[in-house]
């Protein structure tokens, strides 16, 4: 907000020149005001926002983006209607416009109408049948659906008009991951990674955990490898390495260890990545380092679940017990095994079986 407040401040103390046109100057402009009010919306300053995007609009009322956002604006007060208006106006300006047309098949996937959603869409195509967005988009529609045959033919169809449209690939292989296909799904990854080299970490990241859960652990550990080779800074595939080499004993504990201290280093407040680091370290014998990383786990957990109205997970009161039973202190790891068995009723977990031999053991 306040970077974008300067830069207006400054843009309107800035007169064209021969450097910077009046057309630039309205296009900063304009910018300026979508940056701003897309802050405020992130902020929750509905009516900031508003403003913010109606100046943008007033700005440069032929550039689609103002309509979309005006329809962000106009969902976040509960006015879906005003939504479907703004992006009806976004589309007149560019009729095959992405963002408007999605924003209109999320709305009518919400009301349950998206017979709605494919006659737009439909209509868009009849106009430019070879746009490979549209197509995609089409894809979308039946896979909100959930009609297979339909989504598969359209994602296949903006394939075959624009070979590097990676999120036609992308999406192929989601479908095909819910359709229990993972053979097919690893294919259209594959041939992301084949059209798109500099574009691999997360195609390598997704066939990783592909393999994970069919317990193809060398598999998932060299795509998770290369992930990281292809960007050092890929979390997901740097917190599942040492998460697959702590529980499978197929890789160095000291690596692990590096792996899922990085992680933790960058997002101190997730979770997840906490409970690997504290799982590593358990698996090293550093018990009382396990605690301190498991017990923040557990707390950040029990708080989200809380907001969420959901149960917490029952697998990190297991690592915390394991850790505390490890360190002598049985008192409370009869307590954490003890909740991760009465969790798993509404949270199922893996090592259920060996949490029920550990607390008999206690």
């Amino acid at each position: 907000v306040s970077l974008a407040t300067d830069l207006l401040a400054r843009v309107d103390k800035t007169a064209p020149d021969g450097d910077t046109s009046a057309s630039m100057l309205r296009e900063i402009r304009m910018k300026s005001y979508v940056a701003r009010g897309t802050a405020q919306l992130q902020l929750k300053n509905t009516a900031a926002a508003r403003k913010d995007f109606e100046a943008a609009r007033e700005t440069n009322p032929n550039d689609p983006v103002v309509y979309n956002t005006l329809a962000l604006v106009a969902l976040a007060e509960n006015k879906p209607q005003d939504a479907l208006s703004s992006l009806e106006t976004a589309l007149k300006v560019d009729a095959t416009n992405f963002d408007a047309l999605n924003g209109l098949i999320n709305i009518y996937a919400k009301s349950q109408e998206l017979d709605k959603a494919h006659a737009r869409i439909d209509q868009a195509l009849a106009a430019y049948p070879n746009v490979a967005s549209l197509h995609y988009l089409k894809g979308q529609a039946y896979g909100a659906q959930r009609n297979v045959q339909g989504a598969e033919a359209e994602l296949n169809r903006a394939i075959e008009l624009d070979p590097n449209y990676l999120a036609a690939y992308s999406a192929l292989g989601s479908l095909y991951i819910n359709t229990k296909q993972e053979d097919r799904a690893i294919a259209e990854y594959q041939k992301m990674i084949a059209r798109r080299p500099d574009k691999a970490t997360t195609p390598y990241t997704l066939i990783g955990m592909l393999e994970d859960q069919r317990k193809n652990y060398d598999a998932a550990a060299e795509s998770y490898r290369k992930a990281l080779a292809s960007d050092p800074n890929a979390m997901i595939a740097a917190n599942n390495l040492a998460w697959l080499y702590a529980v499978t004993g197929k890789g160095n504990l000291d690596e692990a260890a590096r792996l899922a201290q990085g992680v933790v280093q960058k997002y101190p407040n997730v979770a997840g990545f906490m409970d690997t680091l504290g799982w590593v370290y358990y698996k090293k014998n550093l018990h009382t380092a396990a605690i301190e990383q498991l017990r923040k786990a557990v707390s950040i957990n029990e708080a989200e679940a809380r907001k969420a109205n959901v149960s917490p997970s029952a697998s990190y009161h297991y690592h915390l017990g394991m850790a505390l039973k490890g360190n002598g202190d049985k008192e409370e790891a009869r307590r954490q095994l003890e909740a991760a068995v009465r969790l798993s009723d509404k949270a199922p977990f893996a090592d259920l079986e060996e949490a029920k031999k550990a607390l008999a053991s206690l």
